[in-house]
């Protein structure tokens, strides 16, 4: 089933030039709106100003960055899905997307 709005994604990652090729990934995509933050302090300000369906965590976000989102979506009320992004191109983007929502109609 098709989506009736578009997905709201925040990738965050430290490395600009793999962020740059991932929020173009993000928005060749129909159904998704992407947007980008590059440090911990810049996605969590982010993510309690607007609302995302999900938060790709990509290059450089380690596992104590991690608990800090995890920790403001729980502080926050939010049910954004928190992601880790491993790379390897748009197919395994979108196939992380896929699972995380469940829907073949991404």
């Amino acid at each position: 089933m098709k989506q009736a709005t578009q997905l709201q994604l925040l990738a965050v990652g430290y490395d600009t030039a793999m962020m740059e090729v991932i929020e173009r990934l993000l928005n060749s995509h129909a159904d998704w709106k992407g947007t980008v933050a590059h440090s911990k302090q810049e996605g969590i300000e982010k993510m309690k100003k607007n609302r995302y369906d999900a938060v790709l965590l990509c290059a450089g976000v380690t596992a104590a960055d991690e608990t800090a989102f995890r920790a403001t979506v729980e502080e926050e009320g939010l049910t954004t899905k928190i992601i880790r992004h491993y790379g390897g191109g748009s197919g395994l983007l979108e196939n992380e997307l896929r699972a995380a929502f469940n829907q073949s109609g991404l």
